[in-house]
């Protein structure tokens, strides 16, 4: 941890130096340090940086002569890029980063949000953009990490009455953050993720009850889009296994709805973790609204959740697809591996009498699962909704067996003689 709190403010300053030498002086009166740095390359500059843009063009290999010279503007976002990356993580080792706030339209947004990425979790991140609303999609800029996206509402391009308060809000926002900043000590208690969705949540919350009494932080992530964040950080080693109790982001990826993740479950063919599996939520796929439902899908039976979310059942051959997209993915699984299935529904509306339920649908996702998963892939029925008790219970106890080094046959097993 750094002896003073240090600020590093980033912007093109020949476009939005103004606004950046702006934000570091009310971070300044708050008596922080900062370092300004500049990641552009054509336009003159008005603002002195602490690092310029050409240290920036160093650190990525090469000159910014050189970089002018290819007149090659993909080239010079994406090199400039690297090498604030690479500052960045340099500064941070050295002590001298507390806290990091970018400033940019679309292309700075691109330059600078991958450096912030590029920081653990805990190091404050604030990225000031113009494309940070409702029409852009978050997560190529935000990635696995938590960073901050503040919509600058007015383009980033000089003080007026609108972008004052907003600036000052972002500099006072990253201050309290820098000022404020604890580090986080390592647990000593193994860690887990585990999948939710609304629909899984008593399941998941009994999971993480007994994983909490077996002596493990369980780290819940929402699967509608954030299925790739955990996978992300279990294959930078931060946990000691998986349960993926909620896998809904495979069928709205390959339906279109609006939670899916491209590729979700590839990290297991990339990190040996030992992983249980289930098919939570994977029984009807989210769409805006009734307006928004594929003409395919029409007439099906759906559940109206919330103004911004329709859920629609899938038929038995959509259910099939998921089964055999899942069991694909999870027969190339480099770690223990084990998939269990609740009978009785995968969410809660998919229940006997439930406004989802759909027992051909399911019995053609077990039946597909069945068929596809290799003999390393166990797969164990239990008798159970999955928002049971006995159902989490096994899930997680589960997980724990495969931990400690339980073979996944053995585990299957055991659950097959206890249901």
């Amino acid at each position: 941890m750094v002896q003073s709190p240090t600020v590093v403010v980033v912007a093109t300053l020949d476009t939005k130096g103004v606004d950046a030498a702006f934000v570091r002086d009310l971070i300044l009166e708050k008596g922080l340090a900062t370092l300004l740095v500049d990641v552009g390359v054509l336009g003159d500059i008005t603002v002195t940086p602490d690092i310029g843009r050409e240290e920036i063009a160093e650190y990525a290999g090469t000159t910014l002569a050189e970089l002018i010279d290819t007149k090659d503007k993909g080239l010079t976002i994406t090199t400039q890029s690297a090498g604030l990356v690479a500052l960045v993580q340099d500064l941070y080792d050295q002590g001298r980063l507390t806290g990091i706030i970018g400033l940019g339209g679309g292309q700075g947004t691109a330059i600078i949000s991958p450096a912030l990425r590029a920081l653990p979790i805990g190091v404050p991140k604030l990225m000031v953009s113009t494309v940070a609303n409702g029409k852009h999609q978050f997560g190529s800029y935000v990635g696995s990490r938590d960073i901050c996206m503040m919509y600058s509402v007015a383009d980033i391009q000089g003080l007026n009455r609108l972008s004052r308060p907003i600036l000052e809000n972002a500099a006072n926002a990253i201050t309290g953050m820098a000022v404020h900043q604890r580090p986080v000590p390592d647990s000593e208690r193994p860690a887990v993720a585990v999948t939710m969705m609304g629909v899984t949540t008593p399941g998941v919350q009994q999971a993480l009850t007994r994983f909490d009494a077996k002596g493990f932080d369980g780290v819940p992530f929402h699967a509608v889009g954030s299925g790739r964040t955990m996978e992300d950080l279990a294959g930078e080693g931060m946990f000691a296994g998986i349960l993926d109790y909620s896998t809904h982001e495979i069928i709205d990826d390959l339906f279109d709805g609006v939670g899916g993740a491209p590729e979700r479950l590839s990290v297991l063919s990339r990190t040996a973790i030992p992983t249980v599996i289930s098919v939570g939520a994977c029984d009807y796929m989210i769409y805006r609204s009734a307006d928004h439902i594929p003409t395919a899908f029409q007439g099906r039976p759906t559940l109206f959740y919330n103004p911004q979310m329709t859920f629609v059942r899938p038929a038995p051959a959509e259910m099939t697809k998921v089964a055999e997209t899942i069991a694909e993915r999870l027969n190339q699984a480099l770690g223990p591996t084990l998939m269990l299935i609740p009978k009785r529904g995968f969410s809660a509306p998919n229940i006997d009498g439930g406004p989802l339920w759909g027992a051909e649908g399911n019995q053609a996702m077990i039946d597909g699962l069945q068929k596809h998963l290799n003999p390393e892939v166990p797969l164990v029925t239990i008798d159970a909704h999955i928002n049971d008790a006995a159902f989490a219970n096994a899930a997680t106890d589960a997980l724990m067996a495969l931990i400690v080094g339980a073979l996944p046959a053995e585990v299957a097993a055991q659950l097959t003689a206890n249901t």
